[in-house]
């Protein structure tokens, strides 16, 4: 076998050090990214779209911003259509509080609700509980509200243990033990318009199955028939 010349030897050597200073290079973009931004590094690690309208509205409070994913809050065709579900007004609204009572026994769950989001507020359109104890309080203000996130996203979002949860664990609704496990599947209109959010529950973890969340789906589905097929 022919014994390496010096010239391969030196060729190796500059490829070695081009690697390496294509490493350096990638490490130093990446810092200068998350000194620029401190999202920013965050965001290319997390693809989920719910995840990130969490950290695009982080993003908006440190900034004092309102990122474009946000905006959409503002639609004014989006705000049309909550109002016109007639679901911000007080209930009941019987045919969804019929299915917002079966998801809690479809899923296993103790808690569920049909939250609507409005450009200021969650407005609780419907709700069960196992335990009975539904409070008195219908609207919560969006930074309390997790439904938000699935709104402003337009899909789903699925937390087994908020405590766990990379941003969401400091949030609220974690913070007061009121949920230790979520998820929301968001309704959406025929124009393409999330409009609120099918939820469920629980004040301690959970592991959500690929089944129940096709449960939700489903559900959140007939809600959809529901409001906008009358």
């Amino acid at each position: 076998m022919t014994p390496p010349s010096p010239t391969d030897a030196t060729s190796s050597d500059n490829a070695s050090d081009d690697g390496a200073g294509q490493r350096e290079q990638t490490i130093a973009d990446s810092a200068e990214r998350a000194t620029r931004d401190p999202f920013a590094a965050i965001n290319e690690v997390y693809t989920d779209p719910a995840l990130v309208a969490v950290f695009e509205g982080l993003r908006a409070a440190v900034r004092g911003e309102q990122p474009h994913v946000w905006s959409a809050l503002n639609d004014s065709a989006r705000l049309r259509a909550v109002y016109d579900t007639g679901l911000l007004e007080p209930g009941p609204h019987p045919e969804v509080d019929q299915i917002v009572g079966l998801t809690i026994d479809a899923v296993g769950i103790p808690n569920a609700a049909l939250n609507m989001i409005t450009d200021v507020e969650q407005v609780n359109a419907a709700i069960a509980s196992r335990s009975g104890d539904i409070g008195d309080q219908r609207t919560h203000s969006l930074p309390d509200s997790l439904c938000v996130y699935t709104v402003v996203s337009g899909s789903p979002l699925v937390i087994d243990d908020i405590a766990d949860h990379p941003v969401l664990r400091d949030h609220s609704a974690a913070t007061s033990g009121v949920v230790g496990a979520y998820i929301g599947i968001p309704i959406i209109d025929n124009a393409g318009h999330p409009v609120g959010t099918l939820c469920a529950w629980d004040t301690q973890p959970h592991h959500w199955s690929s089944g129940e969340v096709q449960i939700m789906t489903d559900l959140a589905d007939v809600v959809q028939n529901v409001i906008f097929d009358k």
